[in-house]
């Protein structure tokens, strides 16, 4: 896959997590953090090892300023260190045993590569690589143009029979795009490429232009006419006439075509099962010639239905349904090189975090949940809550190479407990004190004096363990923090990473068990470690128990003051989103219920709503609640720059209000302006003895 693809996937998925932000519907708060909903799915696996490799191979730059504000995303591609050369210092290398990827990108649009050399008449694809190239087609068109390039959407017609060729599965079950037409049969779909042909045609003539290119620039602000690509088998003689025809024709308005056969009206590439192709010897006259472009993307069924689903969630903002994937042959690679389980076996054939335990249970280890295209992801969920309670009497393979990985080069795996000296004050050892860690918003521990440099993945690890109410196995670990590192090494860098935190945490606190290691788990210990998170939801369980109204006020308060931040804001594990928008949730339901609490007090609403804006400004239900509150107030102005401030951020991902909250305004517009009518003078009523009433 190349640079450009990636990109655009790492993008789309972005754009998802923030239209689930828009759509989300706030719940009572709760403790539990739940990453099993739809709306907490994480991204499949695809996807994640597509953005791992941009990490390892594509240039170290900054996010740009407003594509990160606009969405929230991290600043920095590695792994939130502000140095070049984090990998380095934790002793990684990332892309160890996958290639780099390839900088070029094979959609038929302006912006690309081939389109200085696409064929007029369609370009044929052969070999065993040719599905798996049609894939990443289909993908490619699918993801280009994004937020900012409406003219480069491509719109792709296939026929159904192509669909159920390429991905296995009943087109039925496709996720709804409006950029993706599955036609009944190629004559319908020839049918629909001569309708745009035609429209295209008299746009182009109507403005005296040549090209549809040449009517961008004629008209920027006019009608978008994106790329369309047909995609299609080659069929039969009379069928292959007219699909040459029409893509002669629609060459210079943009449209254009990949046939899966050999295809002499136009170019035919035998593409190999890695991508890289060959000008087949189809015709003579060109057999001196390169082929249009040296590789392509190349895609499985089971990656291109997840990567389908994700897209289609960026297009519409909305979730699309479960597709069922189908298997794999074996004869396909994977698009995104090498995988967890060629290193670790079939105990990560799904990384992922672990069901979030509790402090004073066994917690089990992560359950593989398959993902099938889970919202654009793949339902790509962790282990429900339910799950908690299942004990794994799986062997740990990896456990067992611990104890040997620090043989290697430490004493025994608890022997960092007792290699630092503690600190003395006046020649007095110091007694431990509770060590102060902040995940919501930049993790970090806070110290009042500098200690130790920490690690990035140390500080990885002390957020994967405060997340999980201080406790998850090493297995969960090594399997979410380190999935493609080799297993020789993945042990000794846990140790490395265990050591350095707890070194900083006696620096910081004073000698004690901060950080132990019980039964092939690490355990944060409650009485040394004070996590802003835990008092969180510490803060939201007094609230659910308080029977005094006030006392729940009270609770509710402290847990939205305690929320300063997203959780682990500004870094980005792979590991970390659904946790990081279900504990958002968590914080936007009480910030709601406080709300709610405080319905007398509208002024006192509105600051609390206010800053739950501030922290998810996507999420419509919060403007609803501040247009109320405002109108309890007699704002009308400030109901209007309630609405007009969503539907400038709402543009920001394409998006627009939904029919209900514009409703809502303008009723509570039409209320505020409606005269207000005197009560009708009282009337005297006597009774039969003359009394007034």
């Amino acid at each position: 896959m190349d640079v450009g693809l990636a990109s655009a996937i790492a993008a789309a998925a972005a754009l998802v997590w923030a239209h689930r932000r828009r759509r989300y519907t706030p719940r009572p708060p709760s403790t539990a953090t739940h990453v099993d909903r739809p709306d907490t799915a994480p991204m499949p696996t695809v996807v994640t090892q597509i953005r791992r490799r941009l990490r390892g191979g594509a240039p170290r730059t900054a996010t740009p300023p407003t594509e990160r504000h606009n969405l929230h995303l991290s600043p920095d591609p590695v792994d939130g260190d502000a140095g070049p050369d984090v990998a380095a210092l934790d002793g990684e290398d990332d892309t160890d045993g996958y290639p780099k990827p390839v900088p070029r990108s094979a959609v038929p649009s302006r912006a690309h590569l081939l389109a200085e050399t696409w064929p007029s008449a369609g370009l044929g694809l052969t070999g065993p690589g040719a599905d798996a190239a049609a894939r990443g087609f289909l993908t490619a068109a699918l993801a280009a143009g994004g937020l900012v390039a409406p003219h480069e959407r491509t719109q792709v017609v296939m026929p159904a029979a192509t669909a159920t060729t390429l991905l296995g599965t009943d087109t039925a079950t496709l996720p709804h795009s409006p950029r993706l037409t599955v036609t009944t049969s190629a004559e319908e779909a020839l049918d629909l490429i001569e309708a745009q042909i035609l429209h295209r045609s008299r746009l182009v003539d109507a403005r005296g232009a040549d090209t549809v290119a040449d009517l961008r620039t004629l008209d920027p602000a006019g009608e978008p006419l994106p790329p369309v690509l047909l995609l299609t088998h080659t069929t039969a003689a009379r069928q292959d006439t007219r699909i040459a025809a029409l893509l002669t024709q629609g060459t210079r308005l943009d449209i254009h075509g990949v046939l899966l056969g050999a295809w002499p009206d136009g170019d035919t590439v035998a593409v190999a099962a890695d991508g890289t192709t060959a000008l087949a010897d189809t015709r003579t006259d060109r057999n001196d010639r390169p082929a249009p472009v040296e590789r392509l993307a190349v895609l499985t069924s089971a990656d291109t239905l997840a990567l389908l689903g994700v897209l289609a969630e960026s297009h519409t903002g909305q979730l699309p349904a479960p597709i069922e994937a189908a298997p794999q042959s074996d004869d396909r690679q994977p698009a995104a090189g090498n995988s967890t389980e060629a290193s670790r076996g079939t105990l990560a054939e799904t990384p992922g975090p672990a069901a979030t335990p509790t402090p004073t249970t066994a917690s089990a280890s992560p359950v593989p949940v398959e993902a099938t295209c889970h919202n654009p992801v793949t339902e790509h969920f962790r282990a429900s809550a339910g799950l908690t309670d299942i004990v794994d009497t799986r062997p740990h393979p990896v456990a067992d190479t611990y104890a040997a990985a620090d043989a290697g080069g430490h004493d025994t795996a608890l022997s960092d407990d007792r290699e630092t000296v503690p600190p003395t004050v006046n020649g007095e050892q110091r007694q431990p004190r509770r060590v102060q860690v902040s995940v919501l918003g930049p993790p970090s521990i806070t110290a009042p004096a500098s200690h130790p440099p920490l690690r990035a993945k140390a500080l990885e690890v002390l957020v994967y363990l405060a997340v999980h109410d201080g406790e998850a196995t090493v297995d969960a670990i090594l399997d979410d923090l380190l999935p493609d590192a080799p297993t020789s090494k993945a042990p000794g860098r846990l140790y490395t990473y265990v050591s350095n935190l707890r070194a900083v945490m006696r620096h910081t606190g004073g000698p004690g068990d901060y950080l132990t290691h019980p039964q092939n788990r690490y355990t944060l210990n409650p009485a040394l470690v004070d996590v802003d998170l835990w008092r969180m939801r510490a803060a939201i369980r007094d609230a659910e128990r308080a029977t005094d109204p006030q006392a729940r006020i009270a609770a509710l308060r402290r847990a939205v003051d305690t929320y300063r931040g997203h959780l682990a804001d500004g870094v980005d594990y792979e590991w970390i989103e659904p946790y990081r928008e279900a504990v958002r949730q968590q914080a936007l339901d009480t910030y709601l219920a406080l709300a709610d609490a405080l319905a007398d007090h509208p002024a006192h609403q509105l600051t609390v709503l206010d800053e739950a804006i501030r922290h998810s400004p996507y999420t419509e239900e919060l403007y609803q609640h501040a247009m109320r509150a405002r109108a309890a107030l007699g704002q009308t102005d400030a109901i209007r720059s309630l609405r007009r401030a969503l539907t400038r951020t709402l543009a920001e991902i394409d998006a627009e209000p939904h029919e209900d909250t514009l409703a809502l305004a303008h009723a509570l517009i039409a209320a505020q302006q409606r005269p207000r009518l005197r009560p009708p003078a009282q009337r005297q009523i006597r009774d039969e003895d003359g009394a007034t009433a």
